[in-house]
């Protein structure tokens, strides 16, 4: 089981900087299931659509994405694959043009509050993204417990140029019934299902070339090393934005021998990312470095938060 284990398992960093082009041109169709749960629907996907379909689930939660690819492995499904990731960043950055024949959301959380909205996976550049990805008549489907939810996702949707609406459907029937669908309709919930259709085209570049994930680091100068160690208790209070990038710093760890982790969460457009800089007082300097265990993504709000590290630490004499 565990050759097969891996082969469908695979991280953020992996996926957008190996081979997706090879994988992808292997199989005649390419479908997407975000936020896969429990992974029935996805294990679905995988055995209904046959082995020419490549079957993509994109999960944040690295407990679902652990036991979705158990029951894909158990199943020897390996025209399947898991990407424990964010899907706004994944389809945004990581998957070519117009690959995906169809993408796939089941009672994702609605997040229902104003102040929330920003977290809904259909928030900001998702509608740019899907419209990239999806190919000429591929197709996005939602399916929700909350009617408001489904009519704000169709109502977004369909003011891109590129798209037209499939169908919008109350109690659809659904190609099976997932936990979370059977929870709601055991409580005699509505449920809808929106789907539209890309019409046509797009232009713009296949996909954004990714960096390679070597180790990013920056020195300061430090001649009082006692006085930076003092100075770094104020990181603490430091949080910072540029644009739709945002950063701020959260704990900071000391080991016995005077170096220190600091815990940074960063957001790119909705997509947060939590880990650690190593700060290394040595040498009249100070290194400066994204600690690899966390194995974060270079993006721009990641590099602007270690040149906030860098600038709080300038003036120390």
């Amino acid at each position: 089981m565990v050759p097969v284990f891996s082969t469908i398992f695979t991280n953020t960093q992996d996926f957008c900087s190996t081979g997706r082009e090879a994988l992808f041109s292997s199989y005649k169709r390419r479908i997407v299931e975000i936020g896969f749960g429990n992974g029935d629907f996805l294990v679905h996907l995988a055995e209904t659509r046959g082995p020419g379909t490549l079957v993509l689930g994109l999960e944040v939660s690295a407990v679902c994405a652990l036991k979705a690819t158990r029951k894909l492995s158990e199943r020897h499904l390996n025209n399947a694959r898991v990407i424990l990731g964010d899907a706004r960043f994944l389809l945004d950055k990581c998957f070519p043009r117009e690959t995906l024949g169809g993408v796939f959301m089941n009672f994702p959380c609605p997040w229902p509050k104003n102040r929330h909205a920003s977290r809904r996976v259909t928030s900001g550049r998702f509608t740019s993204s899907l419209s990239r990805v999806l190919e000429k008549g591929g197709e996005f489907s939602l399916v929700t417990d909350e009617e408001w939810y489904a009519r704000e996702v169709k109502n977004s949707l369909l003011q891109a140029p590129g798209f037209e609406l499939a169908s919008f459907e109350q109690n659809p029937d659904l190609e099976i019934t997932t936990k979370y669908g059977s929870k709601w309709l055991e409580m005699g919930k509505t449920i809808f299902r929106v789907a539209v259709r890309k019409r046509g085209t797009c232009s713009g570049p296949s996909v954004e070339k990714m960096e390679e994930f070597e180790s990013m680091h920056t020195r300061v100068a430090l001649p009082d090393i006692d006085a930076g160690r003092k100075k770094a208790a104020g990181l603490l209070s430091r949080s910072g934005a540029r644009e739709a990038c945002h950063w701020s710093f959260k704990a900071i760890y000391w080991s016995e021998d005077g170096h220190a982790l600091l815990k940074a969460i960063t957001s790119d457009d909705g997509f947060e990312q939590t880990f650690f800089f190593r700060l290394v007082f040595t040498g009249g300097s100070l290194l400066i470095k994204v600690e690899d265990a966390g194995a974060p993504l270079h993006t721009e709000a990641v590099k602007l938060a270690m040149a906030s590290i860098g600038t709080h630490f300038a003036d120390v004499l």
